[in-house]
């Protein structure tokens, strides 16, 4: 993961949507240094497993304020300003994260249920056709699957949408599917992860 692989890149983006895009709540007397004194508190098995699995491979979620996550990616704490969350829910089966980045860049991370997601991700029809491939494959060893991506939204694009979300999350009525529409909005051509 640090080194010159070649898809060392891949595992960090992976590995960096797994540890922001989710709602979990650490909870403990830890210092964010060790994963010592840390549980997590998550609206569900499946998402306190990903952040797990993440921190055991170096990506440690080790804290949150109301705007923030803190990633303690080997030995070094990371901070992303955390901007939009859209929220899982069974119609939707899907959910997602814009965040700043350490780098200062805006990035969208979702990850939902393969039928939802690959209607929205990017035209790549090689990689799509391979990951159609691997699901299909493993649908039929009867296991779950998660598809992962990522978009990397300019300011201007970002604040348009923003825009969008606000009026919808203070929308009087309908505000359930003014959010989604939103979502639905800005959760498009993404790149797999």
């Amino acid at each position: 993961l640090e080194g010159d692989h070649p898809d060392a890149p891949l595992l960090r983006d992976f590995l960096r949507v797994l540890s922001v895009s989710h709602t979990v709540v650490p909870e403990g007397e830890g210092d964010g240094t060790t994963t010592d004194g840390i549980v997590y508190q998550a609206e569900s098995p499946d998402e306190g497993a990903l952040v797990n699995a993440a921190k055991v491979l170096g990506y440690f979620f080790c804290g949150k304020t109301a705007t923030t996550h803190i990633v303690n990616i080997f030995g070094k704490k990371q901070t992303f300003e955390i901007l939009n969350i859209n929220k899982f829910n069974s119609t939707r089966k899907r959910m997602s994260v814009i965040c700043r980045t350490p780098e200062g860049t805006i990035e969208l991370y979702c990850k939902g249920a393969d039928n939802v997601m690959l209607e929205r991700v990017a035209a790549d029809a090689r990689a799509k056709s391979d990951l159609e491939t691997a699901l299909k494959a493993y649908a039929q060893e009867g296991l779950r699957t998660l598809v992962i991506a990522k978009k990397v939204l300019t300011q201007r694009e970002w604040e348009r949408w923003d825009k969008v979300h606000k009026a919808a999350s203070t929308a009087l009525s309908g505000r359930d599917e003014a959010l989604m529409d939103a979502a639905e909005e800005i959760e498009t051509d993404m790149s797999i992860v």
